[in-house]
């Protein structure tokens, strides 16, 4: 007996989804349609692909990108890498939500402010100074992040310090650190990305090292440092509150922030200690 056929149409209204993401699925081997007319070129799914789209659906809710979905369904994944897949994909919501909850926090200080109301600020621990920061030689690696926010930043800048730490130690580099990064915003492509610059302050005279891009990072006149202890989840929030410092005693924003991280990459986060490092000045009275 003959599969039952359903045409592109039927098969995205009963799978929910959309004509053109069955296209893209086929495009890229995630989904292929069981049947494809050599003359009109119309695609024909048979009934059964349904369970196979409906496992895809699911994933792609869970937070699996359609790389991992695929490797799910086609490569063999076991439940070993379906578990850290969803572990990521968890630590990935986690961080979403947090940032989702401190902007809640920041449209309802306004939507008060608009109706009159009285705002009391937001407590915060956070501490800062004034200082000038030193010029260091550094080797690093630039990357692309596809936005701003630890949930973007994070996968990026993660893998790239233990590979610029292979790099280093294969270069018979046996003293280095702290872990040093950058983020820029890309002006290339759509100009929603974001160069992430990462690497490890080396020895003064370190020369070219292969792979690496080894040079001097610039002294800053005048920094406000500040310092973040825990997990990355947080470092939203400690940002802010040192840009809300640096306005309350007169600074204002004067170049691209940096981040200093002491701790070894090896040790559970919530030991991490970061300095959050942001080039200021001296705000203009009106």
């Amino acid at each position: 007996m003959d599969p039952v056929m359903l045409s592109i149409g039927e098969f995205a209204s009963i799978g929910r989804v959309s004509v053109r993401m069955l296209r893209h699925y086929d495009a890229i081997g995630l989904l292929r349609p069981a049947r494809v007319d050599p003359n009109t070129g119309y695609r024909s799914y048979a009934a059964a692909q349904l369970t196979t789209l409906s496992r895809i659906v699911e994933l792609k809710e869970l937070g699996l990108t359609l790389e991992q979905t695929a490797h799910v369904i086609w490569g063999g994944a076991d439940d070993g890498e379906v578990g850290r897949m969803l572990a990521s994909a968890r630590s990935d919501l986690e961080r979403s939500l947090a940032d989702g909850a401190a902007r809640l926090e920041r449209i309802d200080a306004h939507l008060s402010a608009l109706k009159g109301e009285q705002v009391m600020p937001t407590p915060t621990t956070i501490t800062a100074e004034v200082r000038t920061i030193d010029s260091q030689r550094v080797a690093t690696l630039t990357r692309k992040a596809p936005g701003f926010g630890s949930q973007n930043i994070g996968p990026v800048v993660g893998p790239m310090f233990p590979e610029i730490e292979q790099i280093l130690v294969r270069a018979g580099l046996q003293d280095f650190g702290p872990a040093i990064a950058m983020y820029e915003a890309d002006e290339g492509g759509d100009g929603t990305g974001v160069l992430v610059t990462a690497g490890f302050v080396v020895p003064t005279a370190t020369g070219e090292i292969t792979g690496l891009d080894v040079n001097t990072l610039p002294g800053i006149a005048q920094a406000a440092v500040s310092v973040h202890r825990g997990e990355v989840e947080g470092i939203n929030a400690s940002w802010d509150a040192l840009v809300g410092w640096i306005g309350e005693h007169g600074y204002e924003l004067a170049g691209v922030c940096r981040e200093v991280y002491w701790t070894p990459g090896d040790r559970p986060q919530s030991e991490w200690v970061t300095d959050l490092v942001q080039p200021v000045q001296e705000a203009e009275r009106l």
